[in-house]
């Protein structure tokens, strides 16, 4: 009997592919990580090329209630997410468009003015791309190139024991308006990168429990939550679970030494006083995540989350 991706998941096709496809010398983060790294050129040693590519299909991350300018801002929102992720500086993109014909061409210019605008606010230039014919769903795929400093940037393999877990904003009930909205944390993530303290991070595209897992694997470590310190949102009606298990909340989830983290807690207060910023718990050694409540009780944590071919589409 044939495997199927339903069976495989996401996170064993992205395993499968990464031990199938050639790695070039030149490649220094490849599949597996929120960017790809390359070098370029021998007098770059301290600076390498970000890559990354990301896509919105209509009827998986946007429904007919989204404008035409949310969705053109959602695809390009989310590879600058992953940017922030590994605290790089995003600088061009191109746009692949596969659009129904009887689309209205206003309808299509919105969602371009939507690309531009985010694509503007983080200093991003639009420089070409695709358009194509699709008889069914449209979509838009956008790829994104930038750089970053060697020294600077921030992989999910970077956690270490005694490590202080973070993560900026609230949780969960991002489907009802924030997926469309959000605003990527490049700016928090380059500080965060110059405070020179950050071990491991990753955006939170998934839900909290399952890129936890990631930087948990990809470090070797095990994280403990303590239950009471998740930010829950208010969309999440309350539901830690939500907050765990909900994709789309695109905030940032970074490790810091705890001997560092009521320093930086403090540095964090007057440079973004508006954004929340949670200790939620810490990497010990071991495998896996437990969740702990006040009276110390613990339970093994489901790495559960979006998965796209795991997870049932409305």
């Amino acid at each position: 009997m044939k495997t199927t991706l339903r069976q495989l998941g996401e996170r064993g096709l992205i395993a499968l592919l990464k031990r199938q496809l050639p790695r070039g010398r030149d490649v220094r983060i490849g599949i597996g990580d929120d960017c790809a790294a390359v070098q370029i050129g021998r007098g770059a040693a301290g600076r390498l090329l970000l890559l990354k590519t990301d896509a919105v299909v209509e009827g998986v991350h946007f429904d007919r209630r989204a404008t035409p300018f949310q969705i053109g801002w959602k695809a390009m929102a989310r590879p600058l997410s992953d940017f922030a992720a590994m605290a790089g500086r995003p600088r061009w993109a191109l746009v692949t468009a596969a659009l129904r014909e009887e689309m209205p061409v206003r309808f299509v210019r919105e969602i371009y003015r939507g690309l531009a605008a985010a694509a503007d606010k983080f200093g991003v230039t639009i420089v070409g791309g695709e358009t194509v014919r699709t008889p069914d769903r449209f979509w838009l795929s956008v790829a994104l190139a930038g750089e970053v400093e060697l020294r600077a940037m921030k992989l999910r393999s970077g956690a270490h024991v005694n490590d202080a877990i973070f993560v900026t904003g609230a949780l969960g009930g991002s489907i009802a308006g924030k997926h469309l909205k959000f605003t990527p944390r490049i700016a928090e993530a380059q500080w965060l990168a110059k405070q020179g303290c950050v071990g491991a991070m990753i955006d939170i595209s998934d839900g909290l429990a399952r890129d936890l897992g990631h930087i948990c694997r990809e470090s070797g470590v095990r994280a403990c939550l303590a239950k009471a310190a998740i930010p829950i949102a208010p969309a999440a009606g309350g539901s830690l679970r939500r907050a765990l298990r909900d994709g789309e909340d695109f905030e940032l989830l970074f490790t810091v030494p705890t001997a560092q983290s009521a320093k930086l807690k403090r540095a964090w207060r007057r440079k973004f006083p508006r954004l929340r910023l949670s200790l939620i718990g810490f990497i010990l050694c071991g495998k896996g995540i437990r969740l702990v409540d006040d009276a110390g009780q613990w339970q093994q944590l489901d790495e559960d989350g979006y998965d796209h071919f795991q997870t049932h589409h409305a």
